[in-house]
């Protein structure tokens, strides 16, 4: 269970809880199956979330509120221009700056505008906070670990290193005494707001997070963040290595990025604990942590990998969940063929993919699995394939420019926007790319 709030977390939380806001009650969507092809229909909540003229957040478009913004910004036009709310965003943009001047001259003007946008998404969903929430509709306005993980690298990608460095040490508050983390949590008081099962795939991926984040540290920095960082890098390692009895066995059965009960270990835990175990070898430098990462690495190839990387050991078919190991940097598991391949397997009519082939058969696109995929096949050397996904990406924004959860059957964006997961890893596949470009 989370440990209950300190008076300083506490004080803290009153500072966010005026970030966050009031929560509408909303209303209950109920989705609709299109007639005549039996696909899903799901209206679009919001297309993006923006600061009013009194400085609140909202939703706008779809189910929200018609706002005029001011160009390219997640602010109201019509919000003060001495407003605190314009400055902090102001601050953001300028030390992103050089970061998206680098991806115009490596990548063109689009795909700098497809990085402006998803770092204004990124903005709006984490300012105030102590850490970005997955989206501002009522049920996604919380922290989930995994998201927060590749937020932070995002950020310290495109040079914003402090920021994401103070996103991982409050998150590591959160953190229970053996290593695992909520599900998700309230940003104010950093509790799980219900009884969802704890979910492990958090642990090995906030570790990954945090050796990206020293590693992108000036080097004279180093030190002191991993101080700083010190106590999620080493409970989550011993908790890693607990759970794996050193990397000879597999990991507790855990819910992953599904969100589903499950009665059977899954390709995402083992991917993410995966990750972890190679973070932690690579942080300490020390001979256990590396065996148990080799060992691990074994235990995956002849289990799920005989099997040609299926979501459970024995079945289950095809699982976006293989991308976690190229998009977290580990490339010698899987093969770039298998990779390819999931955009096939698991393809939907408007181009995204599916998390997985026993998925519902819906027709939507999952804008998280799809730009995970885009990443994993950026950082395991086929450009021109995580390219394509990106140009997919943009063309699927909301009206305003932001990244959906979801895309239909037809083509339009559905439900939640912006998402916070998929803006990140937008972000991280341009900076991968950027830096491949001669």
């Amino acid at each position: 269970m989370p440990r209950p709030a300190t008076r300083r977390q506490l004080l803290r939380g009153a500072g966010a809880l005026a970030a966050l806001g009031t929560v509408g009650a909303g209303g209950f969507v109920v989705s609709r199956r299109h007639a005549e092809s039996g696909e899903r229909v799901i209206p679009l909540w919001s297309s993006t979330v923006a600061y009013a003229r009194d400085g609140q957040r909202v939703l706008v478009g779809g189910r929200g509120v018609p706002l005029d913004l001011a160009a390219g910004t997640r602010c109201a036009a019509d919000l003060p221009q001495d407003s605190p709310v314009r400055e902090r965003a102001a601050q953001f943009t300028d030390a992103a700056a050089p970061w998206l001047a680098r991806v115009e001259r490596a990548l063109g003007a689009e795909r700098a505008e497809l990085g402006r946008s998803a770092l204004a998404d990124l903005w709006v969903l984490s300012d105030g906070l102590p850490a970005p929430v997955a989206g501002w509709s009522e049920s996604w306005r919380y922290v989930w670990p995994r998201d927060t993980a590749f937020c932070a690298v995002a950020l310290a990608r495109v040079g914003l290193v402090e920021q994401a460095r103070a996103w991982l040490t409050h998150v590591q508050t959160w953190q229970e005494a053996d290593g695992w983390f909520p599900a998700r949590l309230d940003p104010v008081h950093g509790r799980a707001p219900d009884d969802r099962p704890r979910q492990f795939d958090g642990t090995g991926l906030l570790l990954w997070a945090a050796t990206e984040v020293i590693a992108a540290s000036a080097r004279s920095d180093r030190a002191d963040v991993a101080q700083r960082l010190g106590a999620l890098t080493s409970r989550s390692l011993a908790a890693l290595q607990q759970a794996t009895a050193g990397g000879t066995g597999f990991p507790p059965v855990s819910p992953d990025y599904w969100e589903l009960p499950e009665q059977r270990r899954t390709l995402g835990i083992m991917t993410c604990t995966l990750t972890g175990l190679r973070a932690g070898a690579e942080l300490t430098g020390e001979a256990r942590d590396m065996e148990a990462a080799e060992a691990f690495t074994a235990l995956l190839l002849r289990s799920f990998g005989a099997a040609g990387f299926p979501r459970h050991r024995h079945g289950g078919g095809a699982d976006s969940a293989l991308a976690f190991l190229d998009a977290t940097g580990v490339h010698d598991v899987a093969s770039i063929e298998q990779l390819r391949a999931l955009r096939e397997t698991l393809a939907r009519p408007a181009g995204g993919i599916a998390p997985g082939a026993r998925w519902r058969q819906d027709g939507v696109s999952w804008t998280p699995s799809t730009s995970l995929l885009g990443l994993a096949l950026a950082r395991a050397g086929d450009p021109d394939s995580a390219g394509e996904i990106l140009d997919w990406l943009a063309a699927h924004r909301t009206e305003h420019g932001s990244l959906p959860e979801k895309v239909l059957f037809d083509g339009r964006p559905a439900e939640v926007a912006p998402l916070a997961w998929t803006a990140a890893n937008v972000l991280i596949t341009l900076d991968e790319l950027a830096q491949a470009h001669p």
